[in-house]
């Protein structure tokens, strides 16, 4: 039976994480000249020192690559997005381009293209050719892919996104509702953090980096990550950053390739979607009979081949990812409308 993805993890009891994961407690004895959590944060300070200028060194060495992980952050966060949609007899998330979707994203205002890479043009790619409407057949002819031509934003729509990006703080004039409803951290500094936390409980739990563990110890660390308190959600957002990776890895697994991910369309086929359809549509109209065509691999008056064999009406079933997917977003439907 194939693998079940996309399946949330089941929420745990409302406990706290294990007593090696909270910091904040208290050492096991007050007589202690250097207790056990000084001497951590000493060593902490120690290991953070010495790998300081290194860290600034691969940080940098990726801005001027255009990018904004350094190569083992984008490493955890591959790893990561592969446990999220794992990969059996389809392409997992990291096949997929899930993660570099999501860098995409976080820099969409750091590459020298005259327009930030946010919203995709359109309305066709040329994913599909024109219609010949005097046949009412394809036609050869295809359109030039508008998608991969971003849209500018307005005024407002760039400050919200840099703030969405870089935190109200940090951009100018977005820190109206900050008053209200506190400032809005980044998501490059959501996403920096907690890539570090996750290594942080991989290496307490499994004594190494989260991408150099086994897929078993992975899950095993993604299990702890979905508990209570061990990652502590975003006060504008509030999701988690594991929370935010799961949407993120959705995203990039079947939004249009133009964006980054869907590698190979792999994401719609791997559901049973084809992507955009047009201009080519359904049914064409032909000027030589008036009429509309309708294709044959596609009718829409009568059910699709595959789902008709022996001229008995057969619909087909959804695959279990398609499905997953189904209960996935009903379930979300079902938690906004209670809030």
């Amino acid at each position: 039976m194939p693998r079940l993805k996309l399946a949330r993890l089941p929420a745990a009891p409302r406990e706290s994480a294990p007593a090696e994961l909270h910091w904040d407690a208290p050492p096991a004895s007050a007589v202690v000249l250097l207790s056990r959590r000084e001497f951590l944060k000493a060593l902490a300070l120690l290991l953070a020192a010495a790998a300081s200028p290194f860290t600034r060194a691969s940080r940098a060495y990726a801005a001027a690559r255009g990018r904004f992980l350094t190569r083992h952050e984008f490493a955890t966060l591959q790893a990561l997005c592969d446990r999220i949609i794992p990969p059996d007899q389809d392409p997992g998330a990291r096949a997929l381009g899930s993660a570099v979707y999501i860098e995409r994203m976080l820099t969409a205002f750091d590459r020298r293209a005259r327009v930030p890479l946010i919203f995709a043009g359109g309305p066709f790619s040329n994913r599909n050719p024109f219609p010949d409407n005097d046949t009412g057949q394809p036609s050869r002819k295809r359109p030039k892919n508008a998608f991969k031509r971003f849209i500018p934003l307005t005024r407002v729509q760039e400050l919200r996104w840099r703030a969405e990006l870089f935190g109200s703080g940090a951009v100018p004039g977005a820190d109206f509702n900050d008053a209200a409803l506190g400032p809005l951290t980044g998501l490059r500094d959501i996403y920096r953090a907690g890539l570090a936390r996750v290594d942080e409980v991989a290496r307490m739990m499994a004594g190494a980096p989260f991408a150099r563990l086994t897929e078993a110890k992975q899950d095993e660390v993604l299990a702890m990550l979905d508990r209570p308190a061990v990652l502590r959600p975003d006060p504008r957002r509030g999701d988690t950053f594991l929370d935010l990776v799961i949407e993120h890895t959705l995203e990039g697994c079947f939004a249009v390739p133009e964006y980054g991910g869907n590698h190979r369309r792999g994401g719609w086929k791997m559901i049973g979607l084809e992507g955009d359809d047009q201009p080519l549509g359904y049914s064409i109209f032909s000027r030589q009979k008036n009429d509309y065509n309708e294709r044959a691999d596609h009718p829409m008056t009568t059910p699709n081949p595959d789902e008709f064999p022996g001229g008995v009406l057969t619909p087909r079933p959804i695959s279990a990812d398609a499905d997953a997917i189904q209960n996935l977003i009903v379930s979300v439907t079902r938690a906004l409308e209670t809030c």
